[in-house]
């Protein structure tokens, strides 16, 4: 997890729950995955939002991820709830989808990753207490759930199990277009600004709108942009070979 499991706690007592269901007549339900899977002040776990899925009756549900992940088991929960729904399911990441998160994003029929979010991918990770024996069955069984997490990611992008297991054990951070690139998502989704229908320019000191001709000689004499050149993005490709 990207975050520290006490703070984020601690942050979110002042919240009720990590979910919200909304259901309106004039559009589909939108689940809302916003803070830490599975964990909640309240007792809100994930065995609460996959009943609340199953009482959905819809044709389509939207859910919207800003997560750092949380619980292994109840993000597998939420996924396979969401999986086995008849409902068409559109996931939107609107800012994160980390560690469990991100399988959870997995789980849409179409999987958008808004400009600007990220996702992140990592090995399972817990807390052990007991004898030697008891601890390295701890560690096998945190290998069995990062290697559950690699085969979900496999077959929901198609590539190699064994390329996405090299990926969790370096945490690695994708952009957009990153986890578009590598198969954990379809598309990035630029947001669409509506344009006013009459737009008036104003002078910024008063209220008078300013002169045509004015504005004209002023955008004249503005100096030549320069482009400054881009950082190329990564490229994931020779992994997949």
């Amino acid at each position: 997890m990207i975050t520290d499991g006490a703070a984020m706690r601690q942050i979110q007592a002042t919240t009720r729950d990590w979910y919200r269901i909304t259901n309106r007549a004039d559009t589909a339900p939108e689940v809302f995955i916003y803070g830490e899977i599975g964990w909640d002040p309240a007792g809100v776990v994930a065995d609460d939002l996959v009943r609340d899925l199953s009482a959905i009756d819809s044709d389509e549900i939207n859910v919207r991820i800003n997560s750092p992940g949380g619980s292994v088991f109840g993000g597998i929960a939420i996924y396979n709830a969401l999986r086995t729904h008849p409902a068409k399911v559109n996931v939107l990441v609107d800012s994160m989808a980390a560690s469990i998160a991100s399988v959870i994003a997995q789980a849409g029929d179409t999987r958008r990753m808004v400009q600007h979010s990220q996702m992140m991918i990592h090995e399972a990770n817990g807390i052990a207490i007991g004898s030697g024996k008891e601890i390295r069955e701890y560690a096998s069984l945190l290998d069995k759930q990062s290697d559950l997490i690699a085969r979900i990611f496999a077959e929901r992008s198609g590539k190699p199990e064994a390329v996405f297991r090299a990926l969790m054990a370096n945490e690695t951070f994708f952009s957009a277009e990153e986890a578009v690139e590598t198969g954990l998502a379809d598309e990035v989704m630029v947001p669409a600004r509506r344009e006013p229908d009459n737009l008036m320019v104003t002078d910024s000191t008063t209220t008078d709108s300013v002169e045509p001709e004015i504005l004209e000689t002023e955008e004249a004499e503005q100096p030549e942009e320069v482009v400054k050149p881009t950082r190329p993005p990564t490229d994931f490709s020779d992994l997949f070979k």
